[in-house]
């Protein structure tokens, strides 16, 4: 077991208050992401109950027969929707690691698009749509739906909180990037890892190292360890489980964003000391809008001009997705 990583938890509520307290936030984090890119935030303001029901309902999916949880999966493994089962990822691909499949299974969800909005980007030729933007497959089972929409509602107006945080942190007008962010490609995951008595194979985990590809994520975890995030020198260290509150990690669209001033830190899930623990998390990788163009913020361009080459949002995303995914029966 790694040590654990000194991740600060933050109290955001002062934020909108303004004030020396609200400085003191934006100062706190700003010092986070440029160290590791990991914050655990509290005063967050998302009912416990959010959380709570969420993970009974997911607890239940989970527990079904392998076929009926299949019975949800997505068309194709270009639609970031529905179930997926153990074996369908390998995380660490996305950086072209090569590792046994990740032993997890998850649920994905995401926003969907009025008839007006896919309009929008069928005349204006944006590509993935249909992959970020497609209908959502819902399980039948009790509360699921309920709760996974109050989790995305909630969870999606924190991180529309705190784009205003991070605009602050970086010399910005608070909302620098509400433009950029007027339809977010986000996708909500709720994370299975289950228990095993059999020893896992050399170089698997849980799910492999790797960086988040968007903006940023907020994480809920049950209060499992697992979670290891590598340093400046190297070295895998835990983050810490805090109760009532949500890690938050810094992705490559915001350090890019930053011309890499913030961090987009490697991580993985590795296996607990009793691998007949399960574990249960729900990140929303919250992206920019599909088109959206991310080129380095004002107040982060080089003394020279220095600055990183643009890239597209919708590109960059479903290009780490497409390396890390796997056709299952």
């Amino acid at each position: 077991m790694s040590d654990t990583l000194e991740v600060p938890v933050i109290d955001i509520g002062p934020f909108a208050a303004g004030g020396p307290a609200a400085d003191a936030v934006v100062q706190q984090i700003r010092a986070a992401c440029e160290e590791h890119g990991f914050i655990v935030i509290s005063g967050h303001g998302v009912p416990p109950e959010v959380n709570q029901n969420l993970d009974v309902a997911a607890r239940d999916f989970f527990g079904s027969p392998a076929a009926e949880k299949l019975a949800f999966a997505p068309p194709n493994i270009r639609v970031f929707r529905g179930y997926w089962g153990v074996g369908s990822m390998s995380t660490a691909g996305s950086l072209g690691i090569e590792t046994p499949p990740d032993l997890l299974e998850f649920l994905s969800f995401g926003p969907e698009l009025s008839g007006d909005q896919r309009k929008r980007y069928a005349a204006a030729g944006v590509d993935h749509v249909d992959s970020f933007f497609a209908e959502n497959i819902w399980p039948r089972t009790p509360g699921l739906r309920d709760a996974v929409e109050r989790y995305l509602k909630e969870t999606s107006a924190l991180a529309h909180s705190l784009l205003r945080v991070f605009a602050t942190a970086l010399g910005l007008e608070p909302g620098w990037f509400d433009d950029k962010f007027d339809l977010p490609c986000s996708t909500m995951v709720i994370n299975h890892y289950p228990s095993t008595v059999l020893e896992p194979p050399a170089g698997q985990f849980r799910r492999g190292e790797h960086t988040d590809y968007g903006a940023f994520t907020i994480l809920y975890s049950d209060g499992e360890s697992g979670l290891e995030v590598k340093t400046r020198d190297g070295v895998w260290r835990a983050v810490p489980c805090v109760r009532n509150a949500y890690v938050v990690n810094i992705g490559d669209l915001l350090a890019a964003w930053t011309n890499h001033r913030w961090r987009s830190s490697l991580h993985r899930v590795v296996f607990p000391e009793d691998p007949g623990v399960s574990r249960l998390t729900s990140p929303l990788f919250f992206n920019p809008s599909i088109d959206a163009v991310i080129a380095c913020v004002p107040t982060c361009v080089g003394p020279n001009g220095e600055c990183l080459d643009p890239v597209a949002a919708g590109e960059w995303i479903a290009a780490k997705i497409a390396a890390t995914t796997r056709e299952t029966v």
